[in-house]
């Protein structure tokens, strides 16, 4: 049995199992992927873990979240100068297209990465692109610790999701011209959600950031204090920018 304070809504907590998705706050619900969102923004901004009620007002931050939960986000909102997004429904924002140079400490990226559309390169690069010289990012995707990154449309151009009654289908047309099609489509919320387009695999993650300029990449490290006990795969990371 797990006993540990939960640093977004401040109750304490006892929990069998401390997931990285599955909820172990009975109050607000939160999971060990979203405390660690909390404690690691607050070591990177303040130099210590703090619970998020106890986040200073620091208005002249600039942060930016690409859909956080609702109970971080709310917080944030009234703490920085800050915003949050979604990729999937409104406020929409895209990843790959080109943004404003240099506007953000911070951006937390929890979550989206694996479904971007190819070629993720440019996302990561956009992501650096994004933030000031040694501005950070809290970032976590799914990934796993052997092989290779699995691109499942690799060939990504023009393409379209159809609805059959047998299920979703994805219709995809090469920039080469050739069609292709793909069943079995692994959405992540359920199905009309965000749909699957990768696999990380930890070194392949490892090497997409480097590219895209970001140095110093540290490890989500655990905080059982606050109920953060990650497994050995898909650990977060803090993603900083080199000057």
């Amino acid at each position: 049995m797990h006993a540990f304070t939960c640093n977004i809504c401040n109750s304490p907590c006892r929990a069998e199992i401390l997931d990285r998705e599955l909820p172990s706050c009975e109050r607000c619900g939160s999971n060990v992927r979203f405390r660690w969102i909390v404690h690691t923004l607050s070591v990177e901004l303040f130099g210590e873990s703090m619970p998020l009620a106890k986040f200073p007002k620091r208005r002249n931050v600039r942060g930016f979240g690409m859909s956080d939960p609702g109970p971080i986000a709310e917080v944030l909102r009234k703490r920085f100068d800050y915003w949050n997004t979604y990729y999937h429904q409104e406020p929409r924002f895209d990843i790959t297209s080109e943004h404003t140079e240099g506007a953000y400490d911070f951006i937390v990226a929890s979550e989206v990465f694996e479904h971007v559309q190819p070629p993720v390169e440019r996302a990561f690069a956009n992501l650096a692109r994004l933030l000031k010289p040694e501005g950070f990012v809290i970032f976590s995707t799914p990934w796993e610790t052997e092989g290779d990154t699995i691109e499942h449309f690799p060939d990504l151009h023009d393409w379209e999701l159809i609805r059959l009654k047998s299920g979703a289908v994805l219709v995809n047309r090469t920039a080469a011209g050739i069609l292709e099609t793909f069943e079995e489509l692994n959405f992540h919320g359920g199905p009309g959600a965000t749909l699957e387009m990768r696999v990380f695999s930890k070194a392949g993650l490892l090497a997409s950031c480097g590219a895209a300029g970001f140095g110093g990449i540290a490890m989500a490290e655990d905080y059982p204090e606050f109920g953060i006990v990650w497994p050995d795969w898909s650990r977060g990371m803090v993603l900083r920018k080199l000057a």
